[in-house]
């Protein structure tokens, strides 16, 4: 099992129920170690996108994925807080994912209706997030309370939270569209 800076990567994925086949948007993927992992459970009949805002992080992506020989993952340079900044298309995705993103994030609300946008019908929105308690990680006065993204995500149209296992430092849930 990988573990990269207090977050078990497989724990979390394999709560996810990510299938072959499936359109997977990773959200502020950062250095791509969830892009990876969701890139060998879809398959080469599945597609990974991996999107942030920082040009260096998706040539880590790019690296990475053509060392596992992944040829799933397409990069995307967005602003994931801007309308349409993933640049996908309306109702691609089965499932968006969003580890340690919002606490970075100027505009929320929009980033949460930007994965709303590209999910499919009954697809599912996964958010992972700092415990707002911890001492370690960002600083605390941007970090959001379970209660919070609750209330955030509830309000932008999706369903009730399901919580999931997302370790000792981070709080997570799933959301249906």
């Amino acid at each position: 099992m990988e573990d990269r800076g207090f977050i078990n990567i497989d724990k979390i994925v394999d709560q996810l129920d990510i299938k072959p086949n499936m359109t997977v948007a990773d959200f502020g993927a950062g250095h791509g170690f969830f892009s990876i992992a969701f890139a060998k459970r879809v398959g080469l009949s599945g597609q990974v996108y991996a999107i942030d805002v920082l040009p260096q992080a998706l040539e880590a992506v790019r690296s990475r994925a053509k060392l596992e020989g992944l040829f799933n993952i397409k990069l995307a340079q967005g602003d994931l807080d801007k309308p349409r900044g993933s640049s996908l298309e309306n109702e691609s995705c089965d499932v968006v994912f969003v580890a340690n993103v919002l606490f970075q994030v100027q505009n929320k609300s929009a980033l949460i209706n930007e994965a709303n946008r590209v999910l499919k019908k009954d697809g599912i929105l996964a958010v992972i997030e700092w415990k707002p308690y911890i001492s370690l990680g960002p600083q605390k006065g941007a970090r959001l309370s379970e209660e919070e993204l609750k209330q955030l995500v509830i309000a932008s149209g999706f369903g009730d939270a399901k919580q999931i296992d997302a370790g000792t430092h981070h709080f997570g849930y799933i959301f249906k569209k």
